[in-house]
């Protein structure tokens, strides 16, 4: 007797081990489950846009395209009546109104890109997975109302790199490095070095081994700095952007550029024109 009951015993102990062991199987069955679900639902538009938007990619194609969008057109009877609403003095209201009105959808997000501030270009994204460059303008003789002047747009976002390739691609816009001139070829090196010396604020370039040579020269002072904006191929020609700044003596000397040598992985049958497309003195 004892020893059936103790066999008893331990058979339901073994019992509760198993049903234990089952329980805890099916709740990381589960778990397992959910997660494979969440991996295969969709991303929804509004997931991706906070994931896959490459904002200074959008940025740049806005800027390079010579495609500007839509302009939009006011009379005079129009701008009367449109300078009595109170909204209309404010640049985020009538932005959000004309999303609304004239798009037909919602905005996810905006921002102001660039520095003006009037005319002012605000990179919008919008709910249903658009990208907008919207452009608007405060009107001094008409008691500071704003109006939107035009838009453009993009196809929509996908993946960084996606997007990157459609907005940027390299046939128009090439990669290039900027490099120090003891990274150079000799003869590059023998070309750049007396221009660096001696020269100052002035653009160079030229061509070896199927590649082109951009030399930007700042000022001959300490405190002067260059930065390259971008590099076009448009019709043969390249198109190099760049900007200058003139610092006080106080200026952050890590991030003061005295030139810049670039390469680029490629020529052009045309000529290479320089455009200092900012000067910033501080």
């Amino acid at each position: 007797m004892q020893v059936w009951l103790h066999s008893f015993w331990v058979a339901m102990v073994q019992i509760g081990c198993m049903w234990g062991m089952y329980e805890v199987g099916a709740k990381q069955i589960g778990n397992m489950n959910t997660k494979k679900a969440a991996l295969e639902t969709p991303v929804t538009t509004k997931q991706a846009s906070q994931r896959l938007v490459d904002r200074d990619a959008v940025v740049e194609a806005f800027e390079w395209t010579d495609d500007k969008g839509v302009g939009l057109e006011y009379n005079e009877a129009e701008l009367l009546q449109m300078q009595n609403d109170p909204d209309n003095h404010n640049y985020k209201k009538v932005l959000r109104r004309f999303v609304q009105s004239e798009l037909k959808t919602e905005i996810e997000s905006f921002q102001t890109i660039g520095s003006q501030l009037n005319p002012r270009r605000i990179l919008v994204a919008t709910t249903d997975g658009m990208l907008y460059e919207v452009r608007m303008k405060k009107r001094s003789n008409h008691r500071q109302m704003w109006t939107v002047e035009g838009y453009n747009m993009t196809a929509g976002y996908r993946t960084d790199v996606e997007q990157e390739q459609d907005l940027l691609p390299e046939d128009m816009y090439p990669t290039y490095r900027v490099m120090e001139l003891a990274e150079a070829d000799l003869q590059i090196r023998a070309w750049a070095k007396p221009l660096i010396q001696n020269s100052q604020g002035h653009t160079f370039h030229t061509a070896l081994n199927g590649k082109t040579y951009l030399l930007i020269k700042s000022s001959q002072s300490e405190t002067d700095s260059v930065e390259i904006e971008g590099i076009r191929i448009w019709v043969e020609e390249m198109l190099v952007h760049y900007q200058t700044y003139e610092f006080g003596e106080g200026a952050d000397r890590s991030i003061l550029n005295n030139y810049l040598l670039i390469e680029v992985p490629e020529t052009t049958e045309s000529d290479v024109t320089f455009y200092n497309t900012v000067t910033v003195v501080r």
